[in-house]
């Protein structure tokens, strides 16, 4: 049975009969085989809200509120508050004290997630100020912080979705009228809904739904090379699509334009965005679809990314040594010590890297069987520093960022003392985080049934 053809896809790919990932303004397969990506539709809007269709630009509204978040009864007084006060300016609305307390919570809470590698902590300081004067940062703030607190404690449901539904429809209004000074905020607000939808739900069953959910310029490039809040954004927007391209095994959708080239000598920040940006790149050459390249035409990109991680690794600057190796109690992983945040999370994805690109590279070495047993040997060892690292270090922010890599390095777990390590952590993560881990867990399982059965199967015969 032939497989659907994607509603987003180009209809270059249709036409070549090949899947396309979709990507705005110009989709993976067109821009690597340099062909002319040619849209079912013209896109007019500055900015993007990336969904799997996108027809959905003038339906999103509507179908947000068929999503499986159960409706409580309509006169429950919290649903009667949040409609009656999601049409108020900010600075009307934070006169009810729950939605003060809903912004104290992004401040305190929530925005060090954002500022994960970012020193000038932008989402702390700078996106709750613009909200005070802008409704959809400010609607997108309420709804996450709303969602984070109703999956942590069971309440204020009502809040983030009224909130939710109206800045979605609020934003997609406003992209195509907005002006280049609203770039940043629209950027950031994208990332706050994005987060809003990953609490909420199995990403993996919501992809139709304001998938990717991220702001481009479109018609102007955002300059990587300085800091301020659209690159914040922009940093924050790869690091949630790398983190449900991990636990979906999917590519990375990004903007064919997005462009970062490493430095020789770089800040902290600069080089967590760098190994950020070369995972991507990783993501997207080892989980394209088979159909669409040959192993010649993968070598080449292959052999360039092993060569900026090898750069990037030369290069780091000294904060980025663990300072210890102590084991830490109750830690059946590698136990490793870093200073700050960013370095666990520059560390967890260099690990995933490993990871992908010994799997690429082992299908072409599969025959030969000594480099097919160092391949698996380097695999499980990123897999345990992966743990280990999110085990050791108790950053919030840092254990939000490893929920991806968590997933994908999981399913190359072998011992049992290990997985169940790994199920317990995830759960104890979760909680403080409200992170939807149960599909995580259960793909996991699944694999490793499969796993030991095939095993079973060999051993058998």
């Amino acid at each position: 049975m032939p497989r659907p053809v994607p509603e987003n896809s180009c209809t270059t790919c249709r036409q070549r009969k090949i899947r396309c990932d979709g990507t705005l303004p110009k989709c993976q397969n067109c821009l690597r085989s340099k062909r002319q990506c040619t849209k079912s539709r013209e896109v007019t809007s500055k900015f993007i809200i990336h969904t799997t269709n996108p027809e959905l630009q003038s339906s999103l509204f509507e179908r947000q509120e068929k999503h499986p978040t159960p409706e409580a009864p309509r006169d429950e007084p919290d649903l009667r508050r949040a409609q009656s006060t999601v049409s108020h300016p900010p600075s009307i609305a934070l006169e009810d004290p729950t939605l003060a307390t809903l912004f104290r919570h992004y401040i305190d809470v929530l925005a060090p997630w954002y500022d994960l590698n970012d020193a000038q902590r932008l989402f702390s300081i700078l996106v709750p100020l613009r909200a005070l004067n802008n409704s959809v940062v400010f609607k997108a703030l309420i709804a996450f912080s709303a969602c984070h607190m109703n999956r942590t404690t069971g309440n204020l449901q009502h809040f983030g979705c009224v909130y939710h539904a109206s800045c979605v429809e609020e934003l997609l209004d406003a992209l195509n009228d907005s002006s280049p000074e609203s770039q940043e905020d629209f950027l950031a607000a994208t990332c706050l809904l994005r987060s809003y939808e990953i609490l909420n739900g199995d990403m993996r069953r919501h992809q139709d739904h304001l998938l990717g959910a991220y702001s481009f310029a479109t018609n102007r490039p955002i300059d990587l090379t300085i800091q301020g809040l659209a690159q914040a954004g922009t940093w924050n927007y790869l690091r949630e699509e790398i983190t449900v391209a991990l636990e979906s095994r999917r590519p990375v959708r990004f903007s064919a334009g997005f462009h970062f080239i490493p430095e020789p000598a770089m800040s902290d920040d600069k080089c967590a965005n760098a190994i950020t940006f070369i995972l991507a790149k990783t993501i997207n050459l080892c989980f394209a679809d088979a159909s669409t390249e040959d192993s010649t035409n993968r070598r080449e990109p292959w052999d360039e990314i092993v060569g900026e991680v090898s750069s990037w690794r030369q290069n780091l600057p000294v904060s980025f040594r663990p300072f210890s190796a102590a084991p830490k109690p109750g830690n059946v992983f590698p136990s490793i010590w870093f200073l700050q945040p960013w370095h666990v999370a520059s560390e967890q994805y260099y690990s995933v890297t490993e990871i992908l690109l010994s799997s690429c590279h082992s299908s072409s070495t599969s025959s030969i069987p000594f480099q097919a047993d160092q391949n698996r040997e380097r695999v499980v060892f990123h897999a345990l520093q992966i743990c280990g690292l999110a085990y050791t270090n108790d950053d919030v922010s840092a254990r939000v960022n490893a929920f991806g890599p968590l997933a994908f390095c999981g399913r190359y777990l072998t011992e049992t003392i290990h997985r169940h390590g790994l199920l317990r952590m995830l759960n104890e993560f979760s909680k403080p985080t409200g992170w939807p881990v149960a599909p995580i867990i259960e793909d996991l399982q699944e694999h490793w049934a499969e796993i030991d059965k095939s095993l079973t199967t060999v051993t058998n015969t």
